[in-house]
């Protein structure tokens, strides 16, 4: 893993033995799979590899926006992954002014290769 993925991603188990990570000073869940089926709860998403952060993003939804083929940028994460294994870390955000305040702030600190610059 890169120096800049540990020091910003430090995985650890949280209470129920579902495993958490730090990125950004934000306590995230995961990481999950790019085939994980997620439900619809609201909140903030990454997308990365040990490598680099491919893209970070917010929704009311997390299920309908990346289950499956749903999200527009899927393919650009994978052509951008180098056929490294993408993860997903997610945090729950129910207030959508706030998520958007921590997206913004995510996208300047990890600045991702895919998605609004």
């Amino acid at each position: 893993m890169l120096p800049f993925l540990q020091f910003l991603c430090q995985a650890y188990f949280g209470i129920r033995g579902n495993q958490r990570m730090i990125i950004a000073d934000y306590n995230f869940e995961g990481p999950w799979s790019l085939d994980q089926i997620f439900n619809d709860v609201p909140g903030i998403y990454v997308i990365y590899t040990s490598q680099k952060w491919l893209d970070v993003g917010e929704t009311d939804k997390l299920g309908q926006r990346l289950n499956g083929e749903n999200h527009e940028r899927k393919s650009q994460w994978i052509l951008n992954s180098n056929r490294l294994p993408i993860s997903i870390a997610f945090l729950q955000v129910d207030n959508i002014a706030l998520r958007l305040v921590v997206e913004s702030r995510l996208r300047q600190v990890l600045s991702p290769v895919c998605g609004e610059k």
